[in-house]
């Protein structure tokens, strides 16, 4: 294995090392286990071309890129040593201490811990057991937040049962306060409960939440306000509560149950709503179901 330091003081290694002068540039192609590395930086791969001229080295196969900020994995990139930034593409995995960012393309700047994701964008939050989907995404590596746009998606993983699933135009990860935000167009499926609202925001830890004008479903029942709040339990619903709001139930009966107030809450038992408490002006309408007529009258 042949071992050099460039003019640069960027020492590599290789099992085979090409240098190629010519036009104004100078090019050290290096061939099989190849290593890069500085002070803050160290480089592997299968095959890579550096240019000495302009600083930067164009890596191929097998790629892995490791700084303070993590590790980051690809089948090609392009890296900037002076800046400390690069552009990585083909199964691109960028994995810290807790999340994993993978995605088809991505731009990585170092010095400003920034990550830029492109097409398939897949963050994984492993502390929080969420994952998020995007088709392009922002992520700040410092600050430990980020942001998901193109039909994105996040997945709430519980055990032994279904995910809840959120969907929105938007969304804000803050990993550091272990809390997501959903804009625009939200619609959450949570059991047989779906919420739609123009916001929606969760703590992860604390497993409460907010929505500025929710719709809850459930089943046949219904659910509105201007605004709400919600309270989980082991990721599974406890209540929900909303402010302005009206409430559309039906009993065991088929009675159909309309109340409005300033507050209404619905309680939760098994992910059913078992209760319902108005208070604040209340005021309902009660459509009590008739016995069915005999079939001779």
């Amino acid at each position: 294995m042949l071992l050099i330091f460039l003019l640069c003081l960027t020492p590599f290694s290789a099992d085979k090392v090409e240098i190629i002068r010519g036009n104004g540039e100078s090019i050290v192609h290096l061939l099989g286990n190849v290593v890069i590395e500085d002070e803050n930086t160290r480089i592997t791969c299968s095959e890579a071309k550096l240019n000495q001229t302009e600083n930067y080295v164009v890596l191929v196969h097998d790629v892995k890129i490791v700084d303070k900020n993590g590790e980051i994995k690809s089948n090609f990139a392009v890296y900037y040593f002076k800046e400390k930034k690069g552009y990585l593409k083909d199964s691109v995995f960028l994995i810290t201490a807790d999340q994993i960012i993978s995605s088809d393309s991505l731009y990585y700047r170092g010095f400003e811990e920034l990550v830029e994701m492109f097409d398939n964008v897949k963050i994984e939050d492993e502390k929080n057991n969420l994952i998020a989907y995007g088709d392009r995404g922002w992520y700040d590596l410092k600050k430990d937040e980020g942001y998901l746009v193109g039909t994105p998606q996040l997945e709430i993983i519980r055990e032994k049962k279904e995910p809840i699933k959120i969907r929105a135009r938007e969304f804000r990860l803050i990993n550091a306060r272990n809390t997501f935000y959903g804009f625009d167009s939200v619609v959450a499926f949570v059991d047989s409960i779906t919420i739609y609202c123009d916001t929606f925001s969760y703590n992860l830890k604390a497993e409460n939440g907010t929505m500025t004008r929710p719709f809850i479903l459930e089943k046949n029942n219904e659910l509105k306000g201007e605004t709400g709040q919600f309270k989980m339990k082991n990721r599974n619903v406890e209540s929900f509560n909303v402010q302005r709001g009206t409430s559309k139930y039906y009993t065991e009966e088929g009675s159909e149950n309309v109340v409005e107030g300033d507050t209404i809450s619905i309680i939760f038992q098994d992910s059913k709503a078992s209760r319902i408490v108005v208070e604040g002006k209340p005021r309902g309408v009660l459509s009590l179901k008739r016995k069915a007529e005999d079939a001779g009258d």
